[in-house]
């Protein structure tokens, strides 16, 4: 579900956008992606998981740590009070300082793209130091483009992205875990939900939800609406200035 959890939380971010203060494009761009990335945050108690093999051995040693303090998959991690508390605290400690911040905004969009991961397309083992370096890359530039002006809404896409990722793993067959239930490894589940995962409808729901998204920009962001009225008034033009399709010129009349 790692593509689903990632397009289920830039949707929400995308469409949350007018509660944002940032009217920078660089800010709410991060907001969008970190919303995406922090989705799938709670995965990292999983050894083979998207976000653990996002950045080889870095992302799986930071994976083992997280798996030991959830008490192991769907612990701690899914825990609906505990987990967005959790990782909102860290977030905001990170948003001190701007080079912790630029970490904490690379991570975000390395999970971003690992997640649809036909932007960088390969295998997870051979392909991560690309996704490494996209991720530091978009990180500095969003910091040196105002991200960092005002980080005060990082924890909130923070909270937002596990928020929507225990959300969805709410509805799915394994469920998660009552609060607090887990702290001794053996978490209480609060019911079998009706979906499975890898089915059909979770492929639908992750397309719709990448229309959403670019439906909140387009909305929200006036470069992103500007720019995709001018590519789409451009290719108005073009097909008006090549006429219907089918027809051909008037021949000359022969005297």
């Amino acid at each position: 579900m790692g593509h689903t959890h990632a397009v289920c939380g830039m949707a929400v971010g995308a469409v949350a956008l007018p509660l944002v203060p940032h009217d920078r494009m660089a800010g709410q761009l991060a907001w969008v992606a970190c919303c995406g990335g922090m989705a799938l945050l709670p995965d990292l108690d999983h050894h083979s998981s998207t976000v653990t093999r996002m950045w080889g051995p870095l992302s799986r040693a930071l994976g083992v740590v997280v798996c030991w303090l959830g008490r192991g998959h769907r612990g701690g991690t899914h825990d609906f009070v505990v987990a967005p508390l959790f990782w909102a605290l860290l977030v905001f400690l990170a948003g001190l300082n701007q080079w912790t911040l630029m970490a904490v905004l690379a991570l975000a969009v390395g999970l971003a793209l690992r997640a649809c991961h036909f932007v960088i397309p390969g295998q997870y083992e051979k392909s991560w130091p690309i996704n490494l370096l996209v991720s530091a890359g978009a990180g500095w530039w969003l910091v040196r483009n105002g991200a960092a002006a005002d980080a005060s809404w990082l924890p909130f896409a923070a909270m937002v992205g596990v928020l929507v990722h225990i959300g969805a793993d709410a509805l799915t067959v394994g469920s998660i875990p009552k609060p607090f239930s887990w702290l001794d490894g053996r978490p209480n589940r609060m019911g079998s939900g009706p979906l499975t995962t890898g089915r059909w409808y979770e492929h639908v729901l992750a397309l719709a939800m990448v229309v959403v998204t670019f439906a909140g920009l387009y909305a929200h962001v006036p470069r992103v609406t500007a720019l995709v009225d001018r590519i789409s008034g451009s290719v108005a033009t073009t097909i008006g200035a090549a006429g219907p399709v089918g027809t051909r010129a008037a021949a000359p009349e022969v005297w």
